[in-house]
């Protein structure tokens, strides 16, 4: 049964999720030196994040947060840290990444903040509720939005 604190769930996954992830991610290496760790990239479907090591270490440690959830590092053996989908991050915030190689001084820290490409937000977003059971929302891409641009409606229904 869809009730109201599900649909105001699903607005506002609207509004977090149809804001177009295009921004890139901004990170900081180890200060005492350039850091070996580069190409930190964030797959938001898989929930995956991966980056490229210019040395061969064998173990790391990363995390995500945003300002209101903190994680327990991961360990792992690979520059690939795969992180539960079921985590709830919301986007709009900001997230923090964090790889560390242990026992040394070698981290990356890095900040990805949705911004979006402008005009590429979608415009016209509506929903209409039938029978309390079934929802349709259409939407029409922005106007300056790429022709590949995709975007994508989730549900999740609250605890």
């Amino acid at each position: 049964m869809f009730d109201t604190l599900g649909l105001l769930c699903v607005i506002w996954w609207c509004v977090v999720l149809f804001h177009p992830l295009h921004a890139d991610i901004q990170c900081m290496g180890s200060e005492a030196q350039e850091s070996p760790i580069t190409n930190v990239k964030m797959n938001w479907r898989k929930m995956e994040l991966s980056w490229e090591s210019s040395k061969n270490f064998s173990k790391y440690k990363c995390a995500i947060m945003n300002s209101d959830i903190k994680t327990v590092p991961k360990k792992v053996n690979s520059p690939l840290c795969r992180f539960p989908v079921q985590h709830y991050l919301p986007l709009h915030k900001g997230v923090s990444f964090i790889i560390e190689v242990p026992d040394t001084n070698i981290s990356k820290h890095c900040t990805f903040i949705p911004g979006g490409m402008n005009g590429s937000a979608i415009e016209n977003f509506s929903c209409v509720i039938y029978n309390i059971s079934l929802m349709n929302c259409t939407w029409q891409p922005g106007r300056d939005a790429p022709g590949d641009t995709q975007y994508f409606l989730y549900w999740k229904n609250p605890l």
